[in-house]
């Protein structure tokens, strides 16, 4: 035995402890009373081991440790061996059958509230039903650029991080969504330029865009033209990080530029949204909710969603004309789902 002075992760105290010789000691996580130190995030293998716990499984052998790669996984020692718990090792079947598994990749569980409250949005007057489009566009059209410039940067952390989320969130808003996006706004300029009453000044016509006069004769040099290029920017970009600045830089252009709420959002951010938001909905009902496609089991379904979206030509509302036919199938009531929820 020999006394170690060691150094308390979590609040920087020194400790002295007795300790046999040996290269190292490593102390269960679930041996660590979580009182002592104060509250913070858990990282992925200590949040799993939270969740075992909470299922009432022993995890009085399980720990987390940090690999070479910076990654975070659960620990298992017994009988003085030391073995890394795989993702599909029968202990985590108590957390599957809870349905809550805290993995970075399921994190979009939101999503599906989402879905469900705007598939049951009602007009305002007659407080009858209105479509999931027509719920869309209340949001107005800044959305649609706030949506998609805050969903490419947190790409840019994925891309590197979390290829597989990446690839999942990339297939619905990419470069080609944006293009198109910015392309329809300068037409949407162009027409809504064309509609305004044509003034003078001192016999020189001009027009108010958006409350900034500009002589016609000045359009395309002062408006058009700077928006192409940015346009042009997007085209260029070869990395996710250069095509979120260069989508946030034609928003700023957006803004200062014409923005009203009742402007018509891009088809093709509306097709995005809708893919996106049936491609994760239609997961987490096949995760967590028991739901399936008709004569297929889970592993089935998932392979299914995932062979339909593999076709890049496959269209965003596509997809989400067969999650209604899955809400049927499966018999889910929407609004009986949300009063469960809100118990």
């Amino acid at each position: 035995m020999k006394k170690l002075s060691v150094k308390c992760p979590k609040c920087g105290t020194n400790i002295k402890i007795n300790a046999p010789e040996v290269v190292a000691v490593i102390a269960p996580v679930a041996a660590i009373p979580v009182a002592t130190f104060p509250a913070k995030k858990l990282n992925d293998a200590e949040a799993k081991i939270e969740a075992l716990r909470s299922a009432g499984v022993n995890v009085a052998n399980l720990f987390s440790i940090r690999g070479t790669n910076g990654a975070y996984e659960v620990g298992r020692l017994n009988d003085g061996q030391f073995s890394v718990v795989p993702d599909d090792d029968p202990i985590f079947a108590a957390i599957k059958a809870s349905r809550t598994i805290p993995d970075r990749r399921l994190f979009r569980r939101w999503i599906m509230a989402q879905v469900f409250h705007m598939l049951t949005e009602k007009d305002y007057k007659t407080g009858k039903p209105i479509s999931f489009t027509a719920a869309l566009r209340r949001k107005g059209y800044k959305y649609q650029w706030e949506m998609v410039v805050e969903e490419l940067r947190v790409q840019v952390k994925l891309f590197n991080n979390d290829p597989e989320n990446y690839a999942e969130r990339n297939r619905w808003f990419n470069r080609g969504v944006v293009i198109q996006m910015a392309t329809d706004y300068i037409k949407l300029v162009k027409e809504i330029v064309g509609k305004l009453r044509i003034r003078r000044c001192k016999g020189v016509p001009y027009v108010r865009l958006d409350g900034t006069d500009i002589f016609v004769d000045d359009l395309q040099t002062k408006v058009y033209a700077p928006l192409e290029k940015l346009v042009k920017s997007i085209k260029n970009t070869r990395n996710p990080g250069a095509l979120h600045k260069a989508a946030a830089n034609f928003y700023q252009a957006v803004k200062t530029t014409c923005l009203f709420f009742d402007m018509e959002q891009s088809k093709a951010f509306k097709d995005a949204y809708k893919g996106a938001g049936a491609f994760f909905t239609l997961k987490n009902l096949i995760l967590f909710h028991d739901c399936v496609f008709p004569k297929m089991n889970q592993e089935a379904s998932i392979a299914y969603l995932n062979y339909l979206v593999s076709d890049k030509d496959f269209e965003g509302y596509k997809l989400f004309g067969v999650l209604k036919d899955f809400l049927i199938a499966n018999h889910i009531d929407i609004e009986a789902k949300q009063r469960e929820w809100c118990k």
